[in-house]
């Protein structure tokens, strides 16, 4: 077992950097405080600097005891401690949230135990009368390291014996709004009702865990350490059905970047990629970074338009007029100008609303963007011509978005979805497309290496979860980095590990252990994922077939087909080195 330098220094009663200038004069290299130690060299340093070390100290393991399922003594959960707050206002803060609930004195007494402080402390009065208090507590650098915290984390406490959800929407809604930076998923909840544990497990999700405080807590200070790691080690963070925004989306900069630079410079640009490679996420992730009192980003999923033979004209103006009234009212601006469109628009009153709009608007200095998301609907080349098919008022709608663009200053739009179709082709049911050369096409590919391990190590961290290199390059290598892949195959090498102790490692056997169980269980979202991709780019899909079984033959067809050759190399379907080409580790996994 390792040690890191500042828990050696902190029971050899020394600081940091004079342990690490003894071991590299014994030639030990050690880059920080927080480098690790093997055990037999800590007992060295630790003997060197007058230590006792003749009866093992709790901290430092004996051999015959399993380093990982031993638990850790307050001693070393105080490595880093935290100064005590010297600020009178805060130290009176403290003192009124403890006169209100006593609990919180022992709270914050359990806490100095383990070298960590309350730091910050709010009462106030909730809705319904009732005194409500939280505070933030900073832990120590032990604690933090072991279970991923990298915040101040909230304590919330409530009078009531018959617990309610709106107090839990409360105390999140208080977390949100805090002025200082608190970790945003993760709050020690007391109320003195004795069915907390199985209200608080009902109402937590993935996104957001709340811990029970109750009236059962031992105070013993291991006691809240050893809750903290039930609670934090039963999350399983890379497990995600749903598209993730906010702390949970990870990695993508580059792209993100490059769209934020479309909105603000009012390009149109579309989104293509696989199901499941994360455009929703990018889309919504976006939207949350250039949101404003003055800029209204407004999502609108269009696979809820009817499919062929139904022309989805009339239901897309509908949907696009809902959506922009929904965002526009839920931030208190009118939005008088679409009202007429609520039942069987045309598409001239769409524009003429549209107009009208965007130029009030305008005036009052409100930015408006369209995300138009799953994009294919509009364009079911298997179905349906969309190049000389019956749907001309979808080409109609889309010029008109254009016009908008081309006429405002305040308003533009995004695509995304499989297909690039709409933007590829010089005719869009029968009239010359309006995107065609206007708007720029991008594609997401699977995750760079070094995307996917820092979200592997990120994410991991938050569950007090350490991934050796050797993990991080497995997880890559059986998934291709694919977003859901990637992510479904760390969360199945999760399900696995212990959560009986305290120090949780993924090792390299971890994921090879996993990989044929998991291969089996992905086989419908491969099909999903592939089936998709041939409704839409059926030459593509003939192509990669040519390649799983005749890699020269693929070659020599490839050179005739520049358009689909594009696409699959951009997907990240197939790769190509010094004139070959190789099919991804998403193929071969079918």
């Amino acid at each position: 077992m390792k040690y890191r330098v500042y828990e050696i220094a902190r029971m050899a009663g020394v600081d940091s950097d004079t342990v690490i200038e003894h071991l590299r004069s014994q030639g030990e290299f050690a880059r920080s405080s927080a480098s690790g130690v093997e055990e037999i060299i800590a007992l060295k340093v630790l003997d060197f600097f007058g230590h006792d070390t003749a009866v093992p100290e709790p901290a430092l393991l004996a051999k015959s005891t399993p380093a990982e399922v031993t638990p850790p003594t307050i001693y070393t959960w105080q490595a880093n401690s935290v100064a005590e707050p010297r600020n009178q206002e805060v130290l009176g803060r403290i003192a009124d949230l403890e006169k209100l609930f006593p609990v919180a004195a022992e709270h914050r007494k359990m806490l100095k135990a383990l070298g960590s402080q309350f730091v910050y402390a709010k009462t106030f009065i909730a809705p319904d009368g009732k005194n409500l208090g939280l505070a933030l507590a900073r832990f120590s650098g032990a604690i933090e390291a072991a279970f991923g915290i990298t915040r101040e984390v909230m304590f919330f406490y409530t009078p009531y014996r018959d617990l309610q959800i709106r107090t839990f929407t409360w105390a999140k809604e208080e977390l949100a709004s805090l002025s200082r930076d608190a970790t945003p998923d993760l709050v020690l909840f007391h109320s003195p009702d004795e069915r907390l544990t199985i209200k608080l497990e009902d109402w937590s999700r993935l996104a957001f865990t709340a811990i029970p405080l109750d009236a059962r807590l031992n105070p013993d200070p291991i006691s809240l350490v050893r809750l903290i790691r039930e609670h934090v080690y039963a999350r399983d963070l890379f497990y995600e059905t749903t598209p993730v925004r906010g702390d949970r989306f990870f990695g993508r900069k580059t792209i993100l970047q490059e769209l934020r630079d479309d909105v603000t410079n009012q390009r149109v640009s579309g989104l293509f990629g696989l199901r499941k490679s994360g455009k929703t996420s990018i889309l919504l992730q976006l939207a949350e970074l250039i949101e404003s009192d003055t800029s209204v980003p407004v999502f609108v999923d269009l696979e809820v338009l009817p499919s062929p033979p139904s022309d989805p004209t009339l239901p897309l103006i509908s949907e696009l007029a809902a959506r922009l009234r929904s965002e526009l009212d839920k931030r208190g601006i009118p939005s008088r100008e679409l009202a007429p469109l609520e039942s069987s628009p045309s598409i001239s009153e769409f524009k003429s609303a549209l107009q009208k709009l965007l130029t009030r608007l305008d005036d009052k200095g409100v930015r408006v963007t369209l995300m138009l998301d799953e994009i294919e609907f509009l364009t079911p080349a298997d179905q349906v011509d969309t190049a000389e098919g019956d749907f001309s008022g979808v080409a109609q709608v889309l010029g008109i978005l254009r016009s908008m663009v081309q006429s405002t200053e305040n308003f533009t739009f995004l695509l995304s979805g499989l297909t690039n179709d709409i933007l590829e082709n010089g005719r869009l049911y029968g009239r010359p497309n309006p995107l065609f050369s206007w708007a720029k096409a991008r594609y997401l590919g699977p995750f760079a290496r070094t995307e996917a391990g820092e979200l592997a190590t990120a994410v991991g961290s938050r569950m007090g979860i350490e991934i050796e290199g050797g993990a991080l390059d497995a997880l890559y290598d059986a998934s291709g980095g694919h977003a859901y892949l990637y992510r479904n195959l760390a969360s199945a090498v999760v399900g696995d590990l212990p959560v009986d102790t305290y120090r949780r490692i993924m090792r390299t056997s971890d994921v090879l252990h996993r990989l044929l169980p998991w291969k089996r269980s992905i086989a419908g979202n491969l099909d999903e994922i592939l089936g998709h991709l041939g409704r839409y780019y059926p030459t593509e899909d003939v192509l990669l077939e040519i390649l799983m079984e005749s890699p020269n033959e693929f070659r020599s067809i490839a050179q005739s087909e520049d358009k689909a050759l594009h696409h699959l190399l951009s997907l990240g379907l197939v790769h190509e080195s010094g004139g070959r080409f190789t099919p991804s580790t998403l193929l071969e996994l079918k």
